[in-house]
């Protein structure tokens, strides 16, 4: 199996067990979602134009897509116009990495394909990333957006990314239905690299989900919130497994080397509040929390329990230095099952089995420096840095290092990244420490990737 040219992806403290009970009544109930969205946007504001969408640091992506900006601010009721804009990329990637792995295959009976990928990849190997289409607009009020994307077999073929209709109340109130970016932590991302945060692989990055989601920006205020009934690549019928943008917990699975758990995610609540205190000259600072609590099915048995987490974050654009600081804690309680102190999560086509109760730290500095060297209009070092403590004291933590830099020349942006990671998915030998990378992360060996990602931008 090829990731993006790599063979990986991307005394015991036990929790108590809470297996739920069948015929458990979503304790989240309907009021509370439906109280939630018709507040943000029925409350009065103050008139002022909402904050402006991301600035260019946050275009393109890391590890994948960043998210449109919600629609357009300009239009009116009376302006019955349909403006749609096409956009895409398409991306390769350059790595060199060589794990010199020599543990046991996947499961048994597997072949050992490190030996070849390092044979290969010491070198170098050049592949292709991904191709992705989408269409964003409006019409009135009205606003849409959506994003397809195909990526290799390996990685799970084509899926969405995400697709939502939305209609603009004013410039301080909107909402989307669909599957859209859930509101938690800093967004669009909570940092600067290719490679991404470990938050990113636990969910809490850049997630996806479906359901509906209200915006309100008074003044400095940015309040969201969003009730998703499921995760975002369901299927009802025929098994929802690990094909998917964003990581989420799968109910099945196609991949041979771990068991499925009947166990996927419904009925989330999201909540998110941030602050931007203006420094004139200097820059801005944006403080916030955020929380989400659903709950887990297990579809087998038609058992409930529930998840929880929220988090603590920083955002500080200060002339050209970007900061980004963010601190999570999550909880999750598997109905039914034989262990919960683990859930299985995917994307990608790859699932990973993933501590129930984690800590997560992040923080990411990218530095901005304008250039003008033929089309190279600016050159942006970054430095990302995340851990993942678990409550079972046996198990490993999982940490990473990324250094790298960003150029950007027109439609064409390059990162150049080198991780430095141990018990990170996407630098992690594809054998037999990988289905646990995100658990019992037995490994825990510090290993080396450079990777350079090309992607033309339209």
């Amino acid at each position: 199996m090829n990731l993006f040219g790599m063979t990986g992806r991307p005394g015991t403290t036990s929790r108590p067990s809470t297996t739920g009970r069948p015929g458990t009544t979503n304790p989240l109930g309907t009021g509370l979602p439906v109280l939630l969205i018709a507040l943000a946007l029925l409350l009065p504001g103050r008139g002022a134009a909402a904050p402006g969408p991301p600035d260019s640091s946050d275009a393109p992506p890391g590890v994948l897509e960043r998210p449109a900006a919600p629609g357009p601010e300009s239009a009116s009721q009376d302006s019955l116009r349909l403006d749609v804009d096409v956009n895409g990329s398409v991306r390769f990637n350059v790595l060199f990495r060589s794990y010199g792995s020599d543990n046991e295959p996947l499961f048994p009976g597997a072949p050992n394909v490190e030996s070849s990928a390092d044979h290969v990849l010491g070198d170098g190997g050049f592949t292709f990333d991904t191709f992705r289409i989408g269409a964003r607009g409006s019409y009135g009020r009205l606003l849409f957006d959506a994003e397809y994307a195909l990526y290799p077999e390996s990685l799970g073929g084509t899926f969405l990314h995400h697709g939502w209709v939305g209609y603009k109340f004013s410039d301080i109130r909107q909402i989307q239905v669909g599957v859209s970016q859930v509101p938690f932590g800093i967004q669009p991302y909570a940092s600067s690299s290719w490679f991404f945060n470990n938050t990113y692989y636990l969910g809490l990055e850049d997630d996806y989900d479906a359901g509906i989601k209200a915006i309100f920006r008074p003044g400095n205020w940015d309040l969201q919130g969003a009730y998703y009934m499921n995760a975002e690549q369901t299927d009802f019928f025929s098994g929802s497994t690990a094909q998917r943008y964003s990581y989420d917990v799968v109910p099945t699975t196609s991949a041979a080397y771990i068991s499925a758990r009947g166990v996927s995610e419904a009925h989330q609540l999201n909540a998110k509040v941030t602050y931007t205190a203006a420094h004139g000259a200097l820059g801005s600072t944006t403080v916030g929390v955020s929380a989400q609590r659903g709950q887990l099915l297990n579809e087998n048995t038609g058992a409930t329990d529930w998840h929880a987490a929220y988090a603590v974050h920083l955002r500080g654009r200060y002339a050209g230095l970007d900061v980004k600081l963010e601190f999570a804690q999550r909880s999750m309680n598997p109905p039914g099952v034989d262990d919960d102190r683990f859930v299985v999560m995917g994307a990608y086509g790859l699932p990973n089995r993933v501590a129930s109760d984690v800590d997560v730290y992040s923080s990411s500095l990218a530095y901005h420096v304008p250039v003008d060297v033929g089309p190279v209009s600016e050159i942006k070092p970054y430095y990302d840095f995340s851990l993942v403590t678990k409550d079972v004291e046996a198990w490993n933590s999982n940490a990473s290092h990324v250094v790298g830099v960003l150029t950007s020349a027109g439609p064409l942006f390059v990162y150049a990244d080198l991780i430095v990671s141990k018990g990170h998915p996407f630098n992690q030998p594809f054998d037999a420490t990988f289905p646990s990378v995100l658990a019992a992360q037995t490994d825990n060996t510090w290993r080396t990737a450079f990777n350079v990602n090309l992607g033309v931008y339209f």
